[in-house]
């Protein structure tokens, strides 16, 4: 399913919603390993940031990029606004195993993160965990750093929408 389908009869060019947006490179792949998409609408192939449209008189959805997104639903915007938050996201990830990780009086490492106290500990199996205050993963992970990154993700996703959090991160 290649090509221009702006000029195919039947698909719609207004009236779109977006229902996600998805990064191909969210877990900080390198640009040489990234899987990229190709544009649904315009044929576009190096597209990072797949934008999942709907309309309501198709049953498939398009996976475009972000100028085919903004045309499509008429917002000029929304695609953007969505994509930088994906973009700040992979750049925060990236930079999360850097930073002051402090350590416990029982020698686990943990941050503290405005109000939210973030750790990561080894169990009985040699296998890693985190915890979130007093909410503790129920996944174990093979080393620390993927603990720490799940971590991340776990965090993200509870507190993406609060802006005092991730402003000086």
């Amino acid at each position: 399913m290649s090509g221009n389908r702006w000029d195919q009869p039947g698909v719609p060019h207004k009236g779109w919603h977006c229902v996600d947006v998805v990064d191909l490179r969210a877990d900080g792949e390198s640009a040489d390993e990234t899987d990229y998409a190709t544009c649904q609408m315009c044929g576009n192939e190096k597209i990072r940031y797949v934008h999942i449209m709907e309309h309501p008189d198709l049953d498939e959805n398009f996976d475009v990029g972000c100028v085919c997104a903004e045309k499509m639903s008429g917002d000029y915007e929304g695609p953007k606004r969505r994509e930088a938050k994906l973009r700040n996201r992979a750049a925060r990830r990236t930079r999360w195993l850097q930073r002051k990780w402090r350590v416990s009086a029982k020698g686990n490492s943990f941050l503290n993160v405005d109000g939210h106290n973030l750790g990561v500990h080894m169990n009985k199996f040699n296998r890693w965990g985190y915890r979130i205050g007093s909410r503790f993963s129920t996944k174990t992970y093979a080393t620390k750093d993927e603990a720490k990154l799940a971590l991340f993700d776990d965090f993200w996703a509870a507190t993406q929408d609060d802006d005092r959090l991730w402003a000086s991160d």
